[in-house]
């Protein structure tokens, strides 16, 4: 059997742009419904008709077809009962006004991910999608009067256009995107390390407040309009604001090194403080692939420390600290209902680190099988058979000298912080390393040969054992 091993560039592009469903076969069918869809743009015959039925056969073959997709066969289909008068006065407005409101809502309901609500207005700037589409949106689904004609016509042909320039015409630019990023260096692990100083300050918010981020919403303005007598009011953050505003910030930081997590998981843990337990669980439950990308990096640094003799997780924390961090791990960030949804990437983790970590990992997992329902159980069979065999077979090849071999490992010199020098926890007796070892054994061997010398000793040839007591 022949083992493939891919590139580290290789795995960030596939972490980036992951498989997924689609309704055509090759992708120039895809490319066939753009010119169809934008005749002018490529001074080809009116096809639009064609690429409408087209999208509706796609729909019958399930929930596969992107948004981006529909929303330009909707708002194609009434352009053209709008052009050949097939319809006409509120059945056209109202034709009109519900495209553009499935176009906004199904653009901006994905990025409502937070356990907060956020304005729509805000979503809207961070898509670059128009403003006044949402303001036309509120008045469609909650205004007495509909739109005029003439506003949703612009409106129609202006959502058009931006769907061209962000989806249907810009599928060659992330490549040239992705060559620029690895040639300019990152400007962004900044931005990371002063956003993740700030979850000692976050952890004590969520103690103070137990689950607050998992009980309470801000109410706020889906149109983005505020009282202008109460934005002139100075008044003090809400607890709940000042966590949702870290998660945004947090949020932002990871989609600015996506395609390199470690920048971002390694100024976490650089940071990272004993009682900062609930700062994972709320990363883990509010930026996805959080979980899996902490687990891995803990993992890899593992196995580095051992085979290098130094990793930054060595350099960060020793034995005990690891302990209470794989601890923490299992309690807060440790989803097993993702594990096993996602369990082809996370058995390819662990089956390629196959150390103490991966083992206290899957004991986690299996530990949480015990209180796991029957239906998820039984939903994934196959996943819960594999992990648990995966557990045995670590079980059996884990030893305790490669936990002793990363305590002996030489952690790397790093400046001490502010925050490093007063520590909040009593710190353990440093751990003597291989070398300081190999010294003293290496002293006590030139004591012993000198000692000999002087007492002479010489083995004599006649003696036999006797039992303790007899001359």
């Amino acid at each position: 059997m022949v083992a493939h091993r891919l590139s580290h560039r290789a795995h960030q592009l596939m972490a980036q742009h992951e498989p997924r469903i689609v309704p055509w076969r090759y992708k120039s069918d895809l490319d066939g419904l753009k010119r169809a869809f934008y005749p002018k743009k490529f001074g080809t015959a009116d096809r639009r008709r064609e690429a409408v039925v087209k999208v509706r056969c796609w729909n019958t073959r399930g929930p596969y077809v992107p948004h981006t997709v529909e929303s330009t066969a909707h708002l194609a289909e009434t352009k053209m009962l709008d052009e050949q008068a097939l319809l006409s006065g509120i059945p056209l407005q109202l034709s009109y006004t519900m495209a553009m409101i499935r176009f906004v809502n199904g653009l901006l309901d994905p990025t409502q991910q937070s356990q907060f609500a956020i304005p729509l207005h805000t979503l809207a700037e961070r898509m670059g999608l128009p403003s006044w589409f949402v303001e036309l949106r509120h008045c469609g689904t909650h205004e007495r009067e509909l739109p005029s004609l003439d506003m949703l016509r612009l409106a129609s042909e202006s959502a058009l256009e931006w769907l061209w320039e962000h989806y249907w015409d810009a599928d060659e630019e992330p490549a040239q995107e992705e060559e620029e990023q690895e040639q300019t260096p990152d400007v962004s692990a900044e931005t990371v390390e002063r956003v993740l100083r700030k979850a000692s300050s976050i952890a004590n918010l969520l103690t103070a407040n137990g689950n607050m981020w998992k009980t309470q919403r801000v109410s706020s303005s889906f149109t983005g309009e505020q009282d202008p007598q109460q934005k002139r009011q100075k008044r003090a953050e809400k607890p709940e604001e000042r966590l949702e505003r870290f998660v945004l910030a947090a949020k932002d930081a990871w989609r600015s090194v996506k395609a390199r997590p470690d920048v971002f998981v390694g100024a976490l843990m650089r940071n990272y403080r004993s009682r900062q337990g609930p700062v994972l669980e709320l990363l883990a439950d509010r930026i996805q692939p959080f979980g899996f990308e902490l687990c891995r990096w803990v993992c890899e640094n593992y196995d580095a420390a051992i085979k290098q003799g130094h990793s930054p997780l060595r350099a960060r924390f020793d034995a005990a600290r690891l302990r209470a961090l794989l601890g923490q791990v299992c309690d807060t960030t440790l989803d097993l209902k993702k594990v096993l949804a996602h369990w082809d990437r996370w058995a390819e983790m662990l089956r390629a680190h196959p150390n103490y970590v991966a083992l206290k990992l899957l004991e986690g997992c299996e530990q949480q099988l015990q209180n796991a329902a029957d239906k998820l159980r039984k939903r994934h069979a196959r996943e819960v058979d594999e992990l648990r065999a995966l557990a045995q077979r670590l079980r059996a090849c884990v030893v305790s000298s490669e936990f002793n071999m990363y305590q002996l490992a030489q952690p790397q010199p790093q400046d001490a912080s502010p925050a490093e020098s007063a520590p909040t926890v009593p710190q353990a007796q440093p751990v003597p390393s291989a070398n300081d070892i190999l010294n003293d054994l290496a002293q006590l061997k030139k004591t012993a040969q000198h000692r000999r010398a002087i007492r002479a000793w010489d083995p004599a040839p006649d003696w036999t054992p006797r039992p303790f007591g007899t001359v």
